[in-house]
Protein backbone atom coordinates (compact mmCIF):
# COMPACT_ATOMS: atom_id res chain seq x y z
CA UNK A 1 0.00 0.00 0.00
CA UNK A 2 2.51 2.60 0.94
CA UNK A 3 4.39 2.26 -2.80
CA UNK A 4 1.07 2.99 -4.64
CA UNK A 5 0.82 6.05 -1.60
CA UNK A 6 4.13 7.43 -2.69
CA UNK A 7 3.29 6.83 -6.30
CA UNK A 8 -0.07 8.67 -6.20
CA UNK A 9 2.09 11.83 -4.47
CA UNK A 10 4.99 11.63 -7.22
CA UNK A 11 2.39 11.66 -10.33
CA UNK A 12 0.49 14.23 -8.18
CA UNK A 13 3.33 16.61 -8.25
CA UNK A 14 3.16 16.29 -11.87
CA UNK A 15 0.05 18.03 -11.86
CA UNK A 16 0.27 20.92 -9.77
CA UNK A 17 -0.57 23.50 -12.38
CA UNK A 18 -3.41 21.72 -13.31
CA UNK A 19 -4.28 24.74 -16.32
CA UNK A 20 -1.57 23.09 -17.92
CA UNK A 21 -1.88 19.84 -17.72
CA UNK A 22 -5.69 19.08 -16.92
CA UNK A 23 -7.07 18.43 -20.67
CA UNK A 24 -3.72 16.11 -21.51
CA UNK A 25 -4.56 12.36 -22.04
CA UNK A 26 -1.72 11.65 -19.21
CA UNK A 27 -3.25 13.68 -16.80
CA UNK A 28 -6.86 12.05 -17.57
CA UNK A 29 -5.64 8.75 -17.11
CA UNK A 30 -4.10 9.88 -13.92
CA UNK A 31 -7.43 10.88 -12.51
CA UNK A 32 -9.66 7.64 -13.65
CA UNK A 33 -6.29 5.66 -12.65
CA UNK A 34 -6.56 7.06 -8.83
CA UNK A 35 -10.14 6.62 -8.67
CA UNK A 36 -9.85 3.27 -10.09
CA UNK A 37 -7.18 2.45 -6.76
CA UNK A 38 -9.47 4.42 -4.52
CA UNK A 39 -12.68 2.09 -5.31
CA UNK A 40 -10.89 -0.91 -5.23
CA UNK A 41 -9.50 0.01 -1.91
CA UNK A 42 -12.81 1.18 -1.02
CA UNK A 43 -14.38 -2.42 -2.51
CA UNK A 44 -12.03 -4.22 -0.63
CA UNK A 45 -12.30 -2.60 3.22
CA UNK A 46 -16.45 -3.49 2.37
CA UNK A 47 -15.83 -7.00 1.84
CA UNK A 48 -13.70 -7.59 4.88
CA UNK A 49 -16.84 -5.92 7.23
CA UNK A 50 -19.82 -7.50 4.62
CA UNK A 51 -18.20 -11.46 5.06
CA UNK A 52 -19.16 -11.80 8.51
CA UNK A 53 -22.36 -10.37 7.86
CA UNK A 54 -23.27 -12.70 5.45
CA UNK A 55 -21.91 -15.44 7.69
CA UNK A 56 -24.64 -13.93 10.33
CA UNK A 57 -28.11 -13.12 8.43
CA UNK A 58 -27.81 -15.55 5.08
CA UNK A 59 -28.98 -19.32 5.70
CA UNK A 60 -26.45 -21.59 4.85
CA UNK A 61 -27.05 -24.31 2.24
CA UNK A 62 -29.80 -22.48 0.33
CA UNK A 63 -31.04 -20.87 -2.80
CA UNK A 64 -29.27 -17.25 -3.68
CA UNK A 65 -29.20 -14.88 -6.01
CA UNK A 66 -26.85 -11.29 -6.19
CA UNK A 67 -28.66 -8.68 -8.12
CA UNK A 68 -26.09 -6.75 -10.04
CA UNK A 69 -22.54 -8.36 -10.14
CA UNK A 70 -20.08 -6.19 -11.97
CA UNK A 71 -17.11 -8.04 -12.08
CA UNK A 72 -18.03 -11.00 -9.00
CA UNK A 73 -15.67 -9.77 -6.52
CA UNK A 74 -18.37 -9.81 -3.74
CA UNK A 75 -19.92 -12.76 -5.74
CA UNK A 76 -17.01 -14.96 -4.25
CA UNK A 77 -17.81 -13.40 -0.72
CA UNK A 78 -21.33 -14.77 -1.02
CA UNK A 79 -20.68 -18.11 -2.11
CA UNK A 80 -17.76 -18.30 0.58
CA UNK A 81 -19.67 -16.97 3.76
CA UNK A 82 -23.47 -18.43 2.47
CA UNK A 83 -22.24 -21.71 1.51
CA UNK A 84 -25.31 -21.10 -0.98
CA UNK A 85 -26.13 -24.30 -2.77
CA UNK A 86 -27.40 -22.66 -5.61
CA UNK A 87 -26.34 -19.05 -6.37
CA UNK A 88 -27.40 -16.99 -9.64
CA UNK A 89 -25.59 -13.95 -10.51
CA UNK A 90 -27.70 -11.61 -12.62
CA UNK A 91 -26.39 -8.26 -14.22
CA UNK A 92 -26.67 -6.80 -17.81
CA UNK A 93 -23.23 -7.35 -18.72
CA UNK A 94 -22.62 -6.01 -22.31
CA UNK A 95 -26.75 -5.36 -22.58
CA UNK A 96 -25.42 -2.50 -20.68
CA UNK A 97 -23.33 -1.25 -23.23
CA UNK A 98 -19.94 -1.76 -24.01
CA UNK A 99 -18.30 -0.05 -21.09
CA UNK A 100 -19.97 1.05 -17.89
CA UNK A 101 -19.19 4.80 -17.80
CA UNK A 102 -18.92 5.44 -13.77
CA UNK A 103 -16.16 2.61 -13.68
CA UNK A 104 -12.37 2.94 -13.45
CA UNK A 105 -9.66 0.65 -14.53
CA UNK A 106 -11.02 -1.55 -16.81
CA UNK A 107 -14.60 -0.68 -17.76
CA UNK A 108 -15.63 -3.52 -20.42
CA UNK A 109 -18.44 -5.00 -19.72
CA UNK A 110 -17.23 -8.16 -21.95
CA UNK A 111 -13.98 -8.46 -20.17
CA UNK A 112 -16.12 -8.12 -16.43
CA UNK A 113 -18.36 -10.99 -17.72
CA UNK A 114 -15.50 -13.00 -18.74
CA UNK A 115 -13.51 -12.65 -15.75
CA UNK A 116 -16.88 -13.81 -13.81
CA UNK A 117 -17.22 -16.99 -15.97
CA UNK A 118 -13.39 -17.87 -15.87
CA UNK A 119 -12.94 -17.35 -12.05
CA UNK A 120 -16.25 -19.52 -11.45
CA UNK A 121 -15.95 -22.36 -13.89
CA UNK A 122 -15.87 -24.83 -11.83
CA UNK A 123 -18.62 -23.77 -10.07
CA UNK A 124 -20.41 -23.21 -12.98
CA UNK A 125 -20.22 -26.64 -14.40
CA UNK A 126 -21.26 -28.18 -11.13
CA UNK A 127 -24.22 -25.93 -11.06
CA UNK A 128 -23.22 -24.34 -8.09
CA UNK A 129 -22.88 -20.65 -9.72
CA UNK A 130 -25.66 -19.81 -12.50
CA UNK A 131 -24.75 -16.59 -14.65
CA UNK A 132 -27.57 -14.87 -16.28
CA UNK A 133 -26.31 -11.96 -18.71
CA UNK A 134 -30.36 -10.20 -18.39
CA UNK A 135 -32.20 -7.57 -16.36
CA UNK A 136 -32.86 -8.28 -13.07
CA UNK A 137 -36.78 -7.50 -12.80
CA UNK A 138 -37.20 -10.20 -15.99
CA UNK A 139 -34.82 -12.47 -13.91
CA UNK A 140 -37.40 -12.10 -10.79
CA UNK A 141 -40.35 -12.28 -12.92
CA UNK A 142 -39.30 -15.90 -14.47
CA UNK A 143 -39.13 -17.20 -11.83
CA UNK A 144 -41.74 -19.22 -9.72
CA UNK A 145 -42.85 -17.74 -6.45
CA UNK A 146 -41.06 -18.43 -2.97
CA UNK A 147 -38.10 -19.79 -5.26
CA UNK A 148 -35.47 -17.84 -3.11
CA UNK A 149 -34.13 -18.30 0.42
CA UNK A 150 -32.12 -14.79 0.21
CA UNK A 151 -31.35 -12.51 -2.49
CA UNK A 152 -28.47 -9.89 -2.29
CA UNK A 153 -29.35 -6.26 -4.43
CA UNK A 154 -26.59 -3.97 -5.48
CA UNK A 155 -28.29 -3.13 -8.97
CA UNK A 156 -29.85 0.59 -10.21
CA UNK A 157 -29.17 2.13 -6.87
CA UNK A 158 -32.41 4.26 -7.72
CA UNK A 159 -35.54 4.48 -6.08
CA UNK A 160 -37.81 3.49 -9.17
CA UNK A 161 -35.93 0.14 -9.44
CA UNK A 162 -35.41 -0.65 -6.19
CA UNK A 163 -39.13 -0.56 -5.63
CA UNK A 164 -39.65 -2.90 -8.75
CA UNK A 165 -37.43 -5.65 -7.74
CA UNK A 166 -38.85 -5.06 -4.32
CA UNK A 167 -41.78 -5.82 -5.28
CA UNK A 168 -41.34 -8.65 -7.23
CA UNK A 169 -39.12 -10.02 -4.21
CA UNK A 170 -41.86 -10.40 -1.64
CA UNK A 171 -43.55 -12.55 -3.92
CA UNK A 172 -39.95 -14.63 -5.00
CA UNK A 173 -38.31 -14.89 -1.71
CA UNK A 174 -39.17 -17.53 1.02
CA UNK A 175 -41.67 -16.28 4.06
CA UNK A 176 -38.83 -15.28 6.55
CA UNK A 177 -36.76 -15.20 3.69
CA UNK A 178 -33.87 -12.73 3.52
CA UNK A 179 -33.46 -9.74 1.14
CA UNK A 180 -30.34 -7.70 1.92
CA UNK A 181 -28.01 -5.15 -0.35
CA UNK A 182 -25.62 -2.24 -0.58
CA UNK A 183 -25.97 1.88 -0.28
CA UNK A 184 -27.84 2.10 3.08
CA UNK A 185 -28.02 5.67 2.57
CA UNK A 186 -30.29 7.62 4.91
CA UNK A 187 -28.81 11.20 3.85
CA UNK A 188 -31.70 12.55 1.87
CA UNK A 189 -29.52 14.48 -0.29
CA UNK A 190 -27.21 11.76 -1.12
CA UNK A 191 -27.87 10.37 -5.25
CA UNK A 192 -28.04 6.84 -4.03
CA UNK A 193 -30.78 8.02 -1.36
CA UNK A 194 -33.41 6.00 -3.26
CA UNK A 195 -32.58 2.57 -1.93
CA UNK A 196 -33.39 3.63 1.77
CA UNK A 197 -36.18 5.43 0.87
CA UNK A 198 -37.86 2.23 -1.15
CA UNK A 199 -36.84 -0.04 1.48
CA UNK A 200 -37.98 1.88 4.31
CA UNK A 201 -41.69 2.30 2.51
CA UNK A 202 -42.27 -1.61 2.45
CA UNK A 203 -41.01 -1.83 6.06
CA UNK A 204 -43.49 0.41 6.88
CA UNK A 205 -46.19 -1.39 4.96
CA UNK A 206 -44.93 -4.77 7.26
CA UNK A 207 -43.43 -6.29 4.65
CA UNK A 208 -40.04 -6.43 6.15
CA UNK A 209 -38.56 -6.51 9.33
CA UNK A 210 -34.94 -4.63 9.85
CA UNK A 211 -32.11 -7.48 11.07
CA UNK A 212 -29.24 -5.66 10.38
CA UNK A 213 -28.62 -1.62 8.68
CA UNK A 214 -25.45 0.69 9.21
CA UNK A 215 -24.77 3.75 6.95
CA UNK A 216 -21.32 3.20 7.46
CA UNK A 217 -20.51 -0.36 5.88
CA UNK A 218 -23.98 0.60 3.93
CA UNK A 219 -25.47 -2.98 4.11
CA UNK A 220 -29.04 -3.62 5.32
CA UNK A 221 -30.18 -6.87 5.88
CA UNK A 222 -34.36 -7.44 5.92
CA UNK A 223 -36.24 -10.88 6.85
CA UNK A 224 -39.49 -11.31 5.06
CA UNK A 225 -42.45 -11.61 7.06
CA UNK A 226 -45.64 -10.63 5.28
CA UNK A 227 -46.58 -12.08 2.01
Amino acid sequence: MEHLNFLKNLISNMFKIKSIYQNTVLYRSYIKWLIYIDNKNILNENNKVRGPLIDKYLPKNKTGAELGVLLGNFSKILLKYSNAKELHLVDLWYFFGSEWNWAGGNASTVDALIKVLKENKKEINESKIIVHVQDDLIFLKEKPDNYFDWVYIDSAHEYEHTIKELELLIKKVKLNGIVCGDDWRPNPIHRHHGVYKAVMEFVEKGYFEILYSNDQDLQWFLKLVLK
